[in-house]
């Protein structure tokens, strides 16, 4: 390995560590610090070709995710103002930035391309800061994202015809085979859509091991990737492709949870790597020319927005709100600058200026986003700005038919879980499911229930079934590692939802609690009480008599068996024993254990109920009082034996 190259991301990453552990202490976002980092290592870190590379990653992996969360069914509810607003909104700004870039001097292919430059916004912020404001799914949130879909999109549509805005004109005796290696990759994409990817995700999940579904994905992800540069197609659009080929199955926000991870490392990066390319002493030089154009762009792309929203008669609040969120530079714009580079558009002064430009308006956005509603305010004093401060004219082609609230979150769909789907269905409570076996989750979507497949722990998985607004999550199929998981997220994602456990064991019922669970049930003792409840009943005990019975076994969480090991009452009862049967002795004096022939008959003692309390570890000197129930198992001709012989 080459040691130099190690010590330089050893650098890098301790040094991105103490920057961001300072801003955290001020308060200042991550992103800001990640740019920073950058620019004080710009001068220290001579070789950064690894850097890029890694850097171009997360620009790939962050179009895969988009093309994960892309689907036909909530694009359907916002397609006007993806399409017609993100439309207007890029064309708007190219035109005026143009105009502006023809001003400065630029010769017009080269204005052209600042304007395209700098229409586009940053996905990863602008998504980043509508999680944490919780308004991905508000009216502001929904048309922002159906823009910056928009974006996406025409982005790769630029990298095209880039080389045409540099002077390269298009090799015609190339085509041919250009349209064949076209319709081949067509022919390819829809085979693996329809056929190969769905059943190999199916095959993958069915193993139930990460690491084979996470490798899967990734074969995905960079084999369409590679697939679409072999005919000429930048890796922006293989990855975008490849996200869509999975978005249409079942597994796509499974799979966004085991990306996710990835995509922040490398999009931190990225981040790093723009720091790493400024020229500090020009940048320094030209400070009051990189000033006066921030503003000018945070304006221009304000004012651009502001025109879309009106000519798609949006609310002004909400107007105003997208006209904020989207009025940076994107990080797709540096990619595309690049581009601009190797083909003349861009000279290395003017290069610099822009990366300056656009550090800046991205490291805005958050104190801009913040000062939305002071904004709101100014435009409120402006006669032609009705602002509709409840937003009651929400147009209903953006309202989300799909949108759940207030219901309750099943995790597992096993036996239990069926009982309690039948049971909210019944009684009208909203619900959705999660569960791991692919399987169970075909054949239930074809039924109708309401089930997507992956597990409770992946933060994606929980926002996808709308963990947020839930009122409450039950876990009752995960093994106790994943059942721990599963509470700290949803705790995390909802600190008010209720968590109800059902665990496996009474020994785990501490640690369940401690983690965060509302209220916990151990499969175990309900086994246990279900058996004393029919024990009362056999001794005629009323209605009244049994319920206060289970309830006080069942109060503050099974205190009355904290004492028992894993060696109870159950271990004797599972279902390895399925032969035995369960039968009981009401003493009438006080005796022995010994008194009485259980062993002698292969009978099992598992308890001795003696008014609230039950005891377990029974010793064959046992002292028993009056009225004392002693429950045992055994095969029914011994239970009869042992009758008979007392």
């Amino acid at each position: 390995m080459d040691l130099a190259l190690l010590g330089n991301m050893s650098i890098i990453l301790i040094t991105a560590v103490i920057v961001l552990l300072v801003f955290n202490k001020l308060k200042l976002p991550t992103m800001i610090g990640l740019f920073f980092t950058g620019i004080v290592l710009g001068h220290a870190i001579n070789d950064t070709s690894l850097i890029s590379t890694v850097s171009e990653l997360g620009v790939i992996f962050l179009l895969f995710i988009i093309g994960l969360e892309f689907s036909v069914e909530k694009f359907s509810s916002i397609k006007r103002y993806a399409l017609i607003g993100g439309f207007l909104q890029v064309s708007i700004t190219t035109i005026l930035i143009s105009a502006l870039g023809l001003i400065l001097g630029l010769s017009p292919n080269s204005a052209l391309f600042f304007g395209f430059l700098v229409a586009f916004s940053s996905t990863a912020i602008v998504m980043k800061i509508m999680q944490q404001r919780h308004i991905t799914h508000s009216v502001q949130g929904r048309v922002t994202l159906g823009i910056l879909i928009f974006q996406d999109i025409a982005v790769i549509i630029v990298i095209l015809i880039t080389p045409l805005l540099g002077g390269h004109e298009l090799a015609f005796n190339n085509l041919p085979s250009l349209i064949v290696k076209c319709i081949g990759l067509v022919v390819m994409l829809y085979v693996g859509a329809k056929w190969f990817i769905p059943l190999a995700l199916r095959d993958a999940a069915k193993t139930k091991n990460r690491d084979l579904f996470l490798l899967l994905t990734l074969f995905i992800c960079m084999g369409t990737t590679f697939g679409t540069s072999l005919i000429g197609i930048g890796p922006e659009l293989g990855a975008f492709i490849a996200g869509l080929l999975i978005s249409n199955t079942e597994y796509s926000h499974q799979t966004l949870g085991y990306i996710q991870p990835f995509q922040d490392v490398f999009m931190s990066i990225f981040f790093i790597s723009i720091g790493l390319m400024v020229n500090l002493h020009l940048f320094l030089y030209n400070i009051v020319t990189i000033l006066v154009l921030t503003v000018i762009i945070l304006v221009i792309k304000f004012t651009a927005t502001l025109i879309t929203g009106m000519a798609l008669k949006l609310p002004s609040k909400v107007t105003i709100s997208i006209a904020v969120l989207l009025s940076q530079i994107g990080e797709f714009s540096f990619v595309l600058a690049r581009e601009g580079m190797n083909y003349g558009l861009m000279t290395n002064q003017f290069f610099s200026v822009f990366l300056g430009v656009s550090i800046l308006t991205m490291s805005a956005t958050p104190f801009l986003e913040k000062m939305t509603p002071k904004i709101v305010r100014l435009f409120n004093n402006i006669d032609y700005f009705d602002i509709d401060e409840e937003l009651m004219t929400l147009p209903e082609e953006i309202e989300d038919p799909q949108d759940i609230s207030d219901h309750v979150i099943l995790v597992g769909l096993g036996r239990n879980g069926k009982h309690m789907a039948r049971a909210c269905k019944k009684f009208n409570i909203p619900y959705r499911i999660v569960d791991m076996n692919p399987v169970i989750v075909e054949n239930q979507q074809a039924m109708g229930l309401p089930v997507i497949y992956g597990k409770g722990s992946n933060e994606s998985v929980l926002k996808e079934l709308g963990i947020t607004s839930a009122l409450c999550i039950v876990i009752s199929s995960s093994t106790y590692d994943e059942t721990i998981k599963t509470i700290d997220a949803a705790r995390r994602l909802n600190p008010d939802i209720h968590i109800i456990v059902r665990t496996r064991y009474l020994k785990n019922l501490d640690d369940v609690i401690e983690a965060g669970a509302d209220e916990v049930i151990p499969k175990e003792f309900e086994t246990s009480i279900m058996m004393f409840t029919r024990i009362m009943d056999y001794y005629n005990k009323d209605v009244d008599e049994i319920t206060d019975a289970v309830n006080d076994l069942r109060s503050n969480n099974y205190d009355a068996f904290r004492s028992v090991t894993s060696e109870d009452i159950s271990t004797y009862l599972n279902h390895k024993y399925t032969n035995l049967e369960v039968d009981s002795l009401r003493v009438s004096e006080d005796r022995s254990i010994d008194d009485f022939p259980f062993t002698e008959n292969s009978l099992t003692i598992t308890g001795v109920i003696r008014g609230k309390d039950t005891f377990i570890d029974v010793t064959p000197h046992f002292k028993l009082l009056a009225n004392d129930l002693i429950v045992f198992v055994g095969h029914r001709e011994n239970i009869n034996k042992f009758f008979d012989a007392i």
